[in-house]
């Protein structure tokens, strides 16, 4: 019996929130559990769900506000229209800020209500995006549920399981591959190349990078020096940060061992054209550049924050370092620069690990497992309405 699932993502930009998802959409055996989305804005991720030919409908996911409750209830009647018209048995929320509508949703019609939770929101958040009670919250990292249970320990309690995000594995590149693409993107081919992809946010650790940066290229002059890429935007903000990110790196004479490449949708097979890949956050509840870096064999240096330990393993898959110390970041790029055979241990330990724990067939197996308790055949409603009580 394949049961319906219905998705719903606020996606005011494209983000790992929504890359993750469409990788969730990918992972579901389609003789179990089929998928529908309802996306809160038309734009970048409501294109890429109709390319993959998952019936997509578009509208405002608003959280309820007592003094304008108009556009919440709005909200609320079209998640349930669009639950009726493709007659869904579960509904799961891409994360906790588009959760109310598909919570309130959900009760009215008796079926399960599942939610993401990506980033944490303090308690207050926690309470208020997911008043509406849920079947099941689902954290992306142990680091994340552990904030969680402290912060709203009575919300949560034994309803809540971690799920890390799945990645998809990338083939892996010939040398003539790496080469062509950086000939294709206007990098040097014989210069090792330090990456940062996704997005370009203050939290990323991005003031961190273009600091180490400058002490790696002030240690290392010629062609000794490695390049240095910026790979994604500021999408949130129109490119603002990106663009101030540009003018730091100018003013520290830094340009010409720099390339913004900006936002690519083939960004998880790119980063198979750097050497290593840096996760500098200072906030990272789990992070898809680390998991699509793995997974495309690129060692990874993270800071020692959220999710990321979670996902690397120090000395064997990457390095980890301490946030906000750039120092320790030059000191483990110049590491790895300096040592092929070990990055090339890393890489291939990377991917290793990465296909073993956080696959796509791992990553839906155990999302439709959570799926199966909330919907056994035949109880369906009876036990949704039974856990929405």
């Amino acid at each position: 019996m394949t049961r319906r699932v219905l998705f719903a993502a606020w996606a005011p930009f494209f983000s790992g929130a929504e890359r993750a998802l469409l990788l969730t959409l990918r992972s579901l055996d389609p003789s179990r559990y089929r998928p529908f989305v309802l996306a809160g804005t038309d734009g970048e991720f409501a294109e890429q769900v109709r390319a993959m030919k998952v019936p997509c409908a578009v509208s405002a996911l608003t959280p309820f506000d007592r003094q304008k409750p108009l556009g919440g209830l709005l909200s609320i009647g079209s998640v349930v229209r669009a639950a009726l018209k493709w007659n869904v048995s579960l509904m799961h929320a891409n994360e906790a800020p588009s959760f109310q509508p598909v919570g309130y949703a959900a009760r009215v019609l008796g079926i399960p209500a599942v939610t993401h939770v990506r980033f944490p929101t303090g308690a207050d958040g926690y309470n208020w995006f997911l008043r509406p009670g849920f079947s099941r919250a689902l954290f992306v990292s142990h680091a994340l549920l552990k904030d969680g249970l402290a912060e709203a320990p009575k919300l949560f309690g034994d309803r809540s399981d971690v799920l890390h995000d799945g990645v998809e594995p990338q083939p892996e590149w010939t040398p003539a591959d790496v080469a062509e693409c950086r000939t294709r993107l206007r990098l040097p081919i014989d210069r090792t190349v330090v990456g940062i992809a996704g997005q370009i946010a203050d939290v990323k650790g991005i003031w961190d990078f273009v600091a180490a940066a400058s002490i790696v290229t002030a240690r290392r002059v010629g062609a000794d020096a490695p390049f240095f890429v910026v790979l994604g935007d500021d999408l949130k903000n129109g490119g603002r940060i990106r663009r101030d990110m540009e003018e730091r790196v100018h003013a520290l004479g830094l340009s010409s061992h720099f390339a913004f490449l900006g936002f690519l949708k083939d960004a998880p097979s790119i980063v198979q054209a750097f050497d290593i890949i840096a996760v500098p956050s200072h906030v990272e509840p789990l992070g898809n550049s680390t998991l699509e870096a793995m997974a495309a064999g690129r060692p990874v240096i993270g800071s020692r924050v959220g999710g990321i330990p979670e996902m690397v393993v120090d000395g064997e898959t990457g390095v980890l370092v301490p946030p906000a110390a750039p120092e320790s970041l030059a000191d483990a790029i110049e590491r790895l620069c300096a040592n092929t055979g070990l990055r090339s241990r890393m890489s291939e330990a990377a991917r290793k690990r990465s296909h073993e724990a956080f696959g796509l067939d791992v990553h839906g197996q155990r999302l439709q497992a959570h799926y199966d308790q909330l919907c056994p055949p035949r109880l369906a409603a009876g036990a949704a309405r039974g856990q929405l009580a």
